[in-house]
């Protein structure tokens, strides 16, 4: 790495705060591919002033974004969220330069390899990945027609939904306790659904009062341990939030290929 690179990278890491343009469609950061390395990006601004003018056009689209303050307190936490996004790229902005840095080259991927498989955290960065791009377009502010690539985006999104695991919160039991309950969501019309996580940060999101432990669940086998009066799933309710029904669970299956265990 050259010179020039290392000092801004120092610059970066040693900043009071940065300003990051993010989805409010998603609750996440707004993810960007580059056309032309097809990177997945998100852009960091020294000055709020350059982020607003960059977040012009994708307002003009429709794109429902804002811009967020990070402070240095948070960068480790928000460097080492991106890698569950599945983002590989940064893109600093300062005034009039504009610089790309692989994330890695930033803060260092968390490596869990040294754990044993059964103790090692769930991540699904692809279907992140996927989820985020399918709903910053699916909840642009145009008619349906307008909306560019909406098919392939939920193609790609629900092909790496049916063969991901996730966390699925239920309640820590006190000894001798028998029933175990397990929390629901109701949407603004009274439905009940039953929230799934991709990861620990999604899920300590929804937990912050730590009642709830989680358990692994494959997508195959939601239908096994959806509460009676679920009609479906909401995935990461505090972040991307994707509704599935349960009479989706059987049709993407078959969709994608995936067969179901032997009851």
């Amino acid at each position: 790495m050259d010179k020039v690179r290392m000092e801004t990278i120092k610059k970066i890491q040693q900043m009071e705060a940065f300003y990051v343009l993010f989805s409010r469609g998603t609750n996440n950061p707004f993810i960007i591919c580059d056309p032309e390395t097809y990177n997945d990006q998100v852009w960091v601004f020294e000055e709020s002033k350059d982020l607003e003018e960059k977040a012009k056009p994708y307002m003009e689209q429709k794109n429902p974004v804002a811009s967020i303050k990070v402070e240095n307190k948070s960068f480790l936490n928000f460097y080492s969220t991106l890698f569950t996004l599945g983002v590989n790229e940064v893109v600093f902005v300062e005034k009039d330069k504009t610089t790309e840095f692989d994330l890695e080259e930033i803060v260092r991927r968390p490596d869990f390899s040294q754990l044993p498989e059964n103790q090692r955290p769930l991540f699904n960065p692809q279907l992140q990945l996927t989820g985020i791009y399918f709903m910053q377009e699916f909840r642009r502010g145009v008619e349906m027609s307008e909306k560019a690539n909406i098919n392939e985006l939920e193609e790609e999104m629900a092909a790496n939904l049916v063969k991901s695991k996730f966390l699925v919160a239920v309640e820590k039991q006190e000894e001798g306790q028998e029933n175990v309950q397990v929390p629901y969501i109701k949407n603004k019309n009274g439905d009940v659904f039953q929230p799934i996580f991709t990861d620990p940060g999604e899920f300590a999101k929804f937990n912050k009062d730590k009642k709830f432990k989680a358990v692994v669940v494959e997508f195959k086998n939601l239908d096994k341990i959806l509460i009676p009066l679920a009609k479906g799933v909401v995935v990461n309710p505090q972040g991307f939030n994707l509704i599935v029904m349960s009479e989706q669970f059987e049709n993407l299956l078959k969709r994608f290929g995936i067969q179901k265990e032997s009851k």
